[in-house]
């Protein structure tokens, strides 16, 4: 646990505090206003949460338990993960299966999601867990087994939507081993039947409690905000892709997504797909044969679930690469990958280690990344500013060498290519030793590069803004003391666009909710503020002159300043 003393609280902001509102919300708490602020978040991780919220009280131990939360997920990913590659590569050695194991759940996204409240700390875990009781039902279709395969399916995709890729891929595993595969044992195969009905059932269900979760929590969001990360924004989306144009920018954006793919694992991901599309090629050729087993439908779940979820990533994420967008981040974009990429890393290492044409192997993903990069360069150099507005913290795979403010795109781009290039032949030397001299405990030092990378990311994107992080959680600290002298005073916090920081202060400040007057509304703020409130308003408001003629009394601190009357 790399640094966690250095923790004090959000780092992505809205969307951890969007995780903690649902939680805050079980828990009986009212944090509507401030949650109005940020877009919808699935509410799934929040129900993991509330434990954690319900336990402690200090908003530093209680994050801080979070976090030791995450990382209990990610040791209890080793063992899962070392099962199934026992079972799916059962004539490799054991040194070898550790290795890879270790290099898959070290992957330095992973390690540097464990240290935030962001929901992929989870889904790491929930998938590798997903395909863990698939291989299990798989082979022995048990009731119990069965019940935890709908509730898990269900659930993942309660913590994020992007994880309906996950329930597609099931659905439609199990219809081909209904439909295609052997009719041996039908009681076995009445088992599928019910896994595929209530599976259906509860994802529909899920659409009931999200109308609840959204009329209590983000009432106050705006059709608009609501559309970033909800279903309403996807018929617009996919009518983006209908037309040419769409089409175009669809082609790009796989460019940048698939690039990213290979860049951020040092080529072990393309390895790993290689393996799994072949093996589900397999599968498919057995079930014809009538001579298929369930390792063959393991790999075909595997299969779908990577091209499932990758493509909710492209529709999601469509036009990211037209010449008015921004954003490197969405083009080159991690976050809805990367939770599946530990599985292409494992699978992909077991196959690098194989020894066939290695030489040939290493050409093509050097090539592939030649194609995919010439794409990228050329929709990065040709868009209106470069996208010069780069979200690290989603792309943290290719952020390693990410300075702010960010000049020069194409300089960027190309040494962080450089980078995970040579990583890649680095790699490649030590697969290919470790395959001529049988010395499988070299491939040990990819943990080295995996682990170096983790604290790289945490260093850009964690540490640096914990400091402020402390003095608006200082600034809760001394709201709750004002409130407690002044119990009559309601709380309000003037917001006037960026950032929401005031989440952290709602969060040291539990169960006193927060009044917002959003002034990027158009709401009139002379009208607003009087001088029986306890007013929270941005440092270097633009309000700041009218504000000290109303308050007798300012504390600064943080991104805020307090003002309040004796």
């Amino acid at each position: 646990m790399y640094g966690i003393i250095g923790i004090f609280g959000f780092s992505a902001f809205p969307d951890e505090f969007g995780y903690w509102s649902v939680a805050a919300a079980i828990l009986g708490y009212d944090w509507s206003q401030i949650t109005g602020l940020g877009p919808y978040y699935s509410y799934g991780y929040g129900i993991l949460l509330a434990p954690v919220l319900f336990l402690f009280h200090d908003p530093i131990i209680t994050y801080r338990m979070a976090v030791i939360l995450n990382l209990i997920f990610q040791i209890a990913a080793f063992p899962l993960l070392y099962q199934i590659l026992k079972e799916l590569f059962s004539d490799v050695k054991k040194n070898a299966l550790m290795i890879a194991t270790s290099v898959a759940a070290l992957y330095p996204a992973w390690c540097f999601y464990t240290q935030t409240t962001m929901t992929e700390a989870f889904l790491y875990f929930g998938f590798i867990l997903m395909i863990y009781l698939m291989l299990r039902f798989l082979k022995k279709p048990a009731v119990s087994t069965g019940i935890a395969l709908i509730l898990l399916s269900v659930y993942l995709y309660l913590v994020h939507m992007r994880c309906i890729g996950i329930i597609g891929a099931l659905v439609i595993t199990f219809l081909i081993r209904l439909t295609l595969g052997n009719r041996t044992g039908e009681k076995k195969l009445k088992k599928f039947w019910m896994i595929l009905i209530l599976v259906i059932f509860l994802f529909a269900g899920t659409f009931i409690l999200k109308d609840r979760v959204v009329a209590f929590l983000y009432h106050n969001t705006s059709d608009h905000m609501m559309s970033w990360n909800d279903y309403s924004g996807l018929a617009y989306r996919i009518g983006k892709i209908l037309k040419l144009q769409g089409l175009v920018f669809l082609l790009k954006d796989f460019c940048g997504k698939a690039l990213y793919l290979g860049l951020a694992t040092y080529g072990i991901a393309y390895y790993g797909i290689c393996l799994i599309v072949k093996r589900a090629l397999f599968g498919f050729k057995a079930i014809r044969q009538k001579n298929s087993d369930w390792v063959d439908y393991l790999w075909i779940y595997i299969c779908f679930a990577v091209i499932f979820e990758f493509l909710v990533a492209l529709i999601f994420l469509n036009g990211a690469s037209a010449p008015w967008e921004d954003r490197l981040d969405n083009f080159l974009h991690g976050r809805y990958v990367d939770f599946f990429l530990p599985i292409l890393i494992a699978t992909g290492l077991l196959e690098m280690t194989e020894g066939k044409r290695p030489f040939l192997k290493l050409t093509i993903v050097l090539l592939t990344y030649l194609v995919f990069g010439a794409v990228a360069l050329q929709a990065i150099r040709t868009n209106d500013v470069q996208m010069n507005n780069p979200h690290g913290f989603t792309m943290i795979g290719m952020s390693y060498l990410l300075e702010k403010p960010l000049i020069d795109t194409t300089a960027f781009f190309l040494k962080e290519t450089a980078l995970s290039v040579g990583l890649t032949l680095l790699v490649f030397v030590l697969t290919y030793i470790a395959w001529k001299k049988k010395l499988e405990m070299l491939l040990s030092l990819v943990l080295l590069v995996q682990i170096a990378l983790g604290i790289n990311a945490c260093d850009h994107f964690i540490f640096p803004y914990q400091p402020n992080s402390y003095l608006d959680l200082t600034m809760g600290e001394k709201i709750r003391e004002i409130h407690d002298e002044f119990p009559y005073k309601n709380v309000v916090h003037l917001y006037e666009g960026g950032n929401p920081y005031i989440e952290t202060v709602q969060f040291a400040n539990r169960d006193l909710p927060i009044t917002v007057v959003d002034v990027t509304t158009g709401v009139d703020v002379a009208e607003a503020l009087t001088g029986d409130i306890i007013l929270v308003a941005p440092r270097e408001s633009g309000f700041e002159g009218d504000i000290e003629k109303i308050y007798k009394e300012k504390w600064e601190v943080g991104h805020f300043d307090l003002y309040y009357n004796p």
